[in-house]
């Protein structure tokens, strides 16, 4: 059973590629050069219509796309590899509370601070500053959401060990890593650190550039 990974180093599909890694699944990767636009070639676009990375192919030849679309079901066809708590679980309502949070606030966010352009039709500075200012301080309010969490509930987002929630939030905040305005989220930072500290996870993050 074989996977194939459209990936670019640094991109979401790094949670998707630390996913199959904890599952001990075969995959291939594909890497498509954003930094070229592969990704607005006719021969991806037929993959993925959207045109952005990461796409995952399914064993049976199914696309799936969308970062934490495909963790959730990567953990869930990967039931006890450790990747999220066990259906059913109050830990595993956590973690799927956690992912979608993570994808719709922090993930958009970053996008919205860093290509404000895309989101406002005033391309002039002070429509992509507002933008901008506007992204910083949802995501900062939305760290705090998730720092009063492990605050009440531990080291991790989604039970008592590290699951793929904790990896894809160490992904997305190392694209803006004062998203979390750090003195404020402590708890944020030794997640980050100690997700870093796992020798798989600590090492594919590096591979990644992040």
């Amino acid at each position: 059973m074989s996977y194939t990974l459209y990936n670019h180093d640094g991109t979401g599909s790094f949670a998707v590629e630390a996913a199959l890694v904890m599952a001990d699944a075969d995959y291939t990767k594909i890497n498509v050069d954003m930094g070229v636009g592969a990704q607005n070639d006719a021969a991806y676009a037929a993959v993925n219509p959207m045109m952005q990375i990461p796409t995952l192919i399914l064993p049976g030849g199914e696309v799936l796309t969308e970062s934490a679309a495909i963790v959730i079901h990567l953990a869930d066809v990967f039931a006890g590899k450790g990747l999220a708590p066990a259906p059913g679980t109050p830990d595993h309502a956590q973690f799927l509370r956690w992912m979608v949070f993570i994808s719709a606030n922090l993930y958009e966010g970053d996008l919205r601070y860093f290509y404000a352009e895309r989101y406002t039709t005033d391309v002039s500075p002070a429509g992509t500053d507002g933008v901008k200012a506007a992204a910083d301080a949802h995501l900062k309010a939305s760290c705090l959401v998730m720092e009063d969490h492990l605050d009440r509930n531990g080291l991790w987002l989604a039970g008592p060990v590290m699951t793929m929630v904790d990896v894809y939030f160490t992904m997305v905040r190392s694209w803006l890593p004062d998203m979390a305005a750090p003195a404020a989220t402590p708890k944020l930072a030794a997640l980050a650190k100690a997700v870093r500290a796992d020798p798989q996870i600590g090492d594919l993050l590096i591979q990644h550039g992040l």
